[in-house]
């Protein structure tokens, strides 16, 4: 479409290391995490989108594409990134060129109204005016179209994981109410996730918090024994099931569906 145009925004956000871009990629297809966050947003989907594939979706901040994949089999797709490395890693796992675009968040290519539904996992929270994003996407979306945003819970969970990945802010879910609330849009559901869980991570990440005081943070994204990755994508996903209609009272993230009404 014309009017859909590959930009190259201004970096208003932290992106993460750039050697993250390649572990997510590699392990994007089967790592435990991501496989449960699919399964969340392949409930959502059966919520929110038509089943004719006809709803306009945004993946706002695609990363290296798996996400996008699955939306653009669900509907009719686009995904931004402010990195191009990570828009090269979609490009690489085959998704079309048009699809897959260099933008910010706070600049996003499209016109006013374009989108039914909007998706943004872990982005937002790299963005120093988190605000001004989701009254960015909010522009782009119809009457009543919907984001469901995930990001990252508790400040004082903050670790190396944060530093390699780029984040700026951690939210309780009143901040993510407020914040999604200032601008202009309708929040309808907060809850956490990955709360069963809950335990082991948080204490893998105070054992790592002196790492990110340096230069050299890696992010929790490490290969694993298979049987064990297999184990928590059990775990996780059986969750993700649950968490797609029950809120949960705490845990690493937290799951927003906001919506704008006007």
């Amino acid at each position: 479409m014309s009017e859909l145009q590959n930009t190259r925004a201004p970096a208003a956000s932290m992106a993460m290391l750039p050697h993250e871009y390649r572990v997510m990629f590699e392990l994007e297809q089967e790592y435990w995490w991501y496989r449960g966050l699919r399964v969340l947003i392949d409930e959502l989907l059966t919520r929110y989108a038509a089943r004719d594939g006809s709803t306009k979706i945004l993946d706002a901040g695609c990363g290296t594409g798996k996400n996008l994949e699955l939306l653009l089999a669900r509907g009719n797709a686009w995904g931004v990134d402010i990195v191009e490395e990570a828009i090269r890693f979609c490009q690489l796992r085959g998704l079309p060129h048009e699809r897959a675009l260099v933008a910010s968040l706070l600049d996003l290519p499209f016109p006013d109204h374009f989108f039914e539904l909007a998706f943004s996992f872990d982005v937002i929270c790299n963005i120093t005016d988190d605000v001004a994003a989701f009254a960015e996407i909010r522009r782009t979306l119809k009457p009543n179209g919907v984001v469901i945003a995930q990001l990252p819970a508790y400040q004082w969970l903050w670790s190396a994981h944060d530093v390699a990945v780029g984040h700026k802010y951690r939210y309780t879910a009143s901040d993510l109410r407020e914040k999604i609330s200032r601008a202009g849009l309708r929040v309808e559901r907060v809850t956490y996730l990955n709360t069963a869980l809950f335990p082991f991570i948080a204490l893998m990440r105070f054992a790592r918090r002196s790492e990110a005081r340096n230069g050299h943070a890696y992010s929790d994204l490490v290969p694993l024994p298979h049987a064990m990755n297999e184990s928590l994508t059990r775990v996780f996903s059986a969750e993700m099931r649950r968490t797609a209609t029950r809120n949960m009272p705490f845990g690493i993230s937290l799951l927003a569906i906001a919506r704008r009404v006007d």
